[in-house]
């Protein structure tokens, strides 16, 4: 059994994150440990959620307009795009995600999200792009839905959100070894170095 567990706060709207958490799950293979997914919201301030909208069920035709052109593409560097300037909150699809966590699908979920929005510029904000991302892992939208709207999932998303301002977080990815904060990117020497030191 792994011997540790690292937490790490991630926003989708990061491409340090993205690239930390790659990094952060071949250590895990090698090192052993668990990974706790936290979600932060880079731009907290912009919250919004639409309570009204209708989403067809899955068996209905949908045009997907949730696409745009790539913000990443393979072998060329993520350092020249601005973190979250394609996304103007992320509440939404880390409310998904938490949905996703509690049936033990967050790993999955998190990188067909993620690979869609830096590989092909999907905006996650868009609940078809939401509705076909957990269909795609084999959660059911039917149940998903109205869990998502109710608000709970995101409310639970603010609340842990604001739980990692307390502790100190304030950027994307940090990650929690052993009860030692590391904040931003960690190299996977230090992070086998913290690993090792807090069994």
């Amino acid at each position: 059994m792994p011997s540790a567990v690292v937490t790490v706060w991630f926003d989708y709207a990061c491409p340090h994150s993205y690239i930390g958490l790659r990094q952060l799950e071949e250590s895990a293979s090698n090192v052993g440990f668990e990974i706790n997914r936290r979600p932060f919201l880079m731009r907290s301030d912009s919250r919004e959620f639409t309570d009204d909208i209708s989403v067809p069920d899955d068996g209905d035709a949908v045009e997907d307009e949730s696409r745009r052109s790539p913000l990443y593409l393979p072998g060329k560097s993520l350092g020249t795009e601005p973190a979250s300037n394609r996304s103007v909150s992320t509440l939404a699809v880390q409310a998904a995600t938490a949905y996703a966590k509690e049936r033990g699908r967050d790993k999955d979920f998190f990188w067909a999200a993620s690979m869609e929005h830096w590989e092909m510029g999907t905006d996650l904000g868009n609940l078809y792009t939401l509705r076909r991302l957990a269909v795609s892992i084999g959660l059911d939208w039917r149940e998903m839905w109205p869990e998502l709207k109710s608000g709970s999932y995101h409310n639970l998303v603010l609340a842990q959100h604001n739980e990692a301002l307390e502790v100190g977080i304030v950027r994307t990815p940090s990650y929690q070894v052993g009860g030692r904060l590391h904040s931003g990117p960690i190299s996977p020497e230090e992070l086998h170095a913290a690993v090792q030191t807090s069994g």
